[in-house]
This record gives C-alpha cells, structure tokens and sequence, in this order.
C-alpha cells in the first residue's frame, strides 16, 4: 500500500504532514480521540468519523494523485530528450530530487535518489565538462551513432528490436483516445519511453481533473486504462531498459534514474490499483 493511504489509517494521534507536490502546501492530518458518555455521543462520534475518514480518504487521494503528476513529470523529462542545464539546476535546487514520492517506501527508488542526488551535489556537477558527459552519456545509449546499449523503445524489446511494430500501433491507438499523439508523430516511433511517460503523465493530470470535477465513471475508467497501459506496456519492457542503463551508463545520474524509475512504475502500479478501491469508496 502507498505511503500516503497507510500512513492516514494510522491510530489515534497520528499526525501527517503532506507536502502538495504542485504548490509546495502543505496539509496536516491528525487522529481525534472522543469521550463517549451518552449513546447519542457515540451516534455522533460514528458520524464524525465516518465524515472524518472520508474526508482524509479524499484528501489521501488528492495527495497521491498529485506525487504522481510530480513522478511521471520528472521521469518524463528525463528520458524524452538530452538533458538541459535548466532542467539539471531545477533538480539539483530545493531537494527536488530528494521529494521523489515513496523514495522511503522502495528501496530500489531511495538508492536511486540517493544516487542522483550525490552526483548533483557535486561542486562540478552543473560545469562543462560535466555536462558535456553527461550530454553523451545520453546520446551514446538511447540515440546513438553507434549500437545503443539501451534503446529507448519498447519494440527494441519485445518486437526482436523493430520499431514501428504492432506494438507501436496499439500504443498509438491507446494515445489517440484521449486525443494525443507524440509531437514528431510520426517521424518518432510512439513506443519511445520519454512518449510512453508523457502519456502516463498526461493522464495523471486527467485523473486530478476528474477527481475535482466529479465524474465517478470517468474516472473509474482513466484509472483502468492506465493500470492496463503499465501492465501491457511499461512493466513488460522497462525494467529490463533499465537494467540495460544501470550496466551501460557512465554516469551515476543516469543509473540512478534508472533505479528510481524501474521502482516508481512498480510502485504506481500498486498505487493506481489502490485508487480504484479508494474511488469504488468514495463513489
């Protein structure tokens, strides 16, 4: 179970603080205790916290909803494109990378923060040289000239290493029922990872609408479609893509990332079933 949903059922007492990943809000839970003397005070005190725990389910969900616009954004950029020195600084500044959700819930994702986060606190981490490495880093495995140790495309893995499969056609079905397709469509095969978490992105920012804006069997299904999505697509072909960076990679950034995004896809899954219970809940 995600952090955020655990946590809020804890015992009476319990406070959490919750960090919105968006604004930097911050919101506070705390468990209430109640002295029951008269049957009409346990009556209230059933419907006060019967109030109370959804209103923290909400809240739970809202939270989550968000550190999942906040991962796949971050992952998103990471592997679309060579890294900008803008992108680097926003990482390296205001523990960004530390903030990765339920780096303390997977082990796999907390190494790779920790990792990331060693090499950005390097005093020469944003200097020339360092960049142009890390330029290279990118380019030498997922564009080329040479043979890519780590191609970023899901075809590379399940399709014998031919793009533009069936399995890329299926992805672009998948992006254009929610009216999107990759911005070099179709010079770009749709399968690329840096596409597949944008889609992933994008559709976690349609989850949060939805959530504010009700519509209980709109969202029943978004949530489903990217349950369906990290099963038949991401998980089948990324944690091997990343076990191909954490081997072929020269730098300690992009090991990293590997980690943190081959334990966050796990872990949203996880998380993306819970909030299905959670909406059956509310709705």
């Amino acid at each position: 179970m995600p952090a955020v949903m655990r946590i809020l059922r804890e015992g009476v007492g319990t406070k959490v603080i919750g960090l919105n990943l968006q604004d930097n809000t911050i919101c506070i839970y705390r468990g209430e205790q109640r002295v029951v003397k008269e049957v009409k005070d346990l009556v209230e005190a059933i419907e006060h916290n019967v109030l109370a725990d959804e209103e923290k389910t909400t809240e739970g969900v809202k939270l989550l909803l968000e550190a999942r616009i906040f991962a796949y954004d971050l992952l998103r950029r990471t592997f679309i494109e060579e890294p900008a020195k803008d992108f680097l600084k926003a990482l390296s500044g205001d523990d960004v990378i530390q903030s990765f959700p339920f780096a303390r819930d997977h082990a796999l994702i907390l190494e790779g923060v920790n990792q990331v986060s060693k090499y950005l606190s390097r005093p020469d981490a944003l200097a020339d040289e360092a960049y142009e490495r890390l330029h290279w880093d990118y380019t030498r495995m997922f564009v080329g000239p040479h043979e890519l140790p780590a191609p970023p495309w899901e075809s590379a893995y399940l399709e014998q290493g031919l793009l533009f499969q069936e399995s890329t056609l299926e992805i672009r079905r998948t992006y254009l029922k929610y009216q999107l397709l990759p911005k070099n469509y179709p010079h770009e095969a749709d399968d690329h990872l840096g596409l597949e978490l944008d889609f992933m992105y994008q559709l976690s920012e349609i989850t949060k609408d939805k959530m504010e804006h009700p519509d209980p069997e709109g969202l029943v299904e978004i949530l489903e479609d990217q349950e369906e999505f990290l099963e038949k697509h991401l998980l089948k072909w990324v944690p091997n893509f990343a076990k191909d960076i954490v081997k072929s990679a020269d730098t300690d950034f992009y090991k990293g990332m590997a980690k943190i995004l081959e334990g966050y896809l796990e872990l949203d899954l996880q998380a993306v079933h819970e909030l299905l219970e959670e909406v059956g809940g509310v709705y």
